[in-house]
């Protein structure tokens, strides 16, 4: 049995994230104190020849350092080779999806449990599991891990019928997070969050990437709502539906100034209003204000390489896309590797150390991820 030890995540630059600033109601204890595995440490990775996934590869093929110090690799495991077939490992995965429900930014039916259960459940490992997370001014939890088809269609149902003001969406990542690693094991996790990317707070995206590689959990964002920002930035007039945009290059470049604001009733800056509170926006201001929510955008599609994940934003957004989409985590679920270590020794106090995997040669391929932070 693996000892637990309670973490401070100030120690990891995440002190700015303050008990005031989160979501109230989340979680029974919504301070910054985490736990974390200490005796062992499991880095998520993926090696990938050109295009193509690097199979069979065993501790030979990986050099692991601490603070750059050569550490002994404890056990490696990851896509078996050619041949062979492995039905659970010893380290499980857990795929977590965080939808944001703020005002219906994520199209109800849109994820749909169909898609789910037969691009996902029918052709991964057993040992793989979903959870999912939602939220909008609060971070729900609508199931834990499980494999279990009621509990997810319920926990997708409940997803969708919920609707609230306020977008907090780099507070409930991290909540995530920590909520996820909170319950302990040595578990590989991936979140994927389903949002426009448009929080109604200030804190700092590079909180959440920084907690994000704390807790060696990489992020996939999935951006909702491109397109019809894009539309408005251009002038174009008419009822745009909700969808991502493939390509990185039109992104703009993002603007550190203006990161975060918006309102807590939900109003999100340059969104229609309706009732007594519409009010006729100029079309120069329309404009300013999407190519600004483009730029915070491009904020949220960055955590995904800064974290060891990767983002989707694509021009349209339907069952079809999302059956691609899930198609490509399942991929990434069976072409992941873990690496894991046990650190030899502990400090008289905590201390944060940079942990990274490398491959033992660059004829190998490119190694993807393979970085984190422990505290010990």
């Amino acid at each position: 049995m693996l000892k637990h030890t309670p973490i401070l995540l100030g120690m990891l630059a995440v002190a700015p994230f303050a008990a005031a600033q989160a979501p109230a109601g989340a979680e029974d204890n919504p301070g910054l104190i985490i736990r974390a595995e200490t005796n062992l440490v499991v880095v998520p990775l993926h090696v990938y020849q050109k295009k193509s996934s690097v199979n069979g590869l065993g501790r030979e093929a990986f050099q692991l350092f601490e603070d750059g110090v050569p550490q002994e690799i404890a056990f490696v495991e990851g896509p078996p080779a050619e041949g062979e077939s492995v039905e659970e490992r010893s380290v499980p995965t857990e795929i977590i999806f965080l939808i944001d429900f703020s005002y219906s930014v994520m199209t109800p039916g849109l994820l749909d449990f169909n898609t789910i259960r037969s691009t996902m459940l029918e052709g991964l490992r057993k040992d793989v599991q979903l959870s999912v997370y939602g939220f909008a001014s609060k971070l729900k939890i609508f199931t834990g891990p499980t494999r279990d088809l009621a509990k997810l269609q319920k926990a997708l149902d409940q997803s969708f019928a919920s609707e609230a003001g306020g977008s907090r969406v780099y507070e409930a990542m991290m909540q995530t997070a920590r909520h996820a690693a909170n319950r302990g094991g040595n578990v590989s996790r991936m979140m994927v969050v389903f949002s426009d990317g448009l929080s109604t707070t200030n804190l700092d995206p590079e909180l959440v990437a920084r907690s994000a590689n704390a807790f060696g959990i990489p992020i996939y964002p999935v951006v909702l709502g491109h397109e019809r920002i894009r539309q408005r930035s251009r002038g174009q007039v008419g009822n745009v539906g909700l969808g991502i945009r493939a390509g990185t290059t039109e992104h703009r470049q993002p603007n550190p100034a203006g990161l975060g604001g918006g309102n807590e009733q939900g109003a999100r800056p340059g969104e229609p209003q309706f009732g007594p509170r519409a009010n006729p926006v100029p079309t120069m201001n329309r404009q300013s204000n999407a190519r600004s929510q483009e730029s915070l955008q491009q904020v949220f599609a960055d955590l995904g390489p800064k974290t060891g994940g990767r983002s989707y934003d694509l021009p349209v957004l339907n069952n079809k896309v999302i059956r691609e989409i899930l198609g490509s985590l399942s991929t990434l679920a069976e072409t992941e590797y873990v690496v894991g270590y046990y650190p030899k020794s502990t400090d008289a106090e905590l201390q944060a150390h940079a942990v990274e995997v490398r491959l033992a040669s660059d004829e190998i391929g490119q190694l993807y991820g393979g970085r984190r932070f422990v505290v010990h």
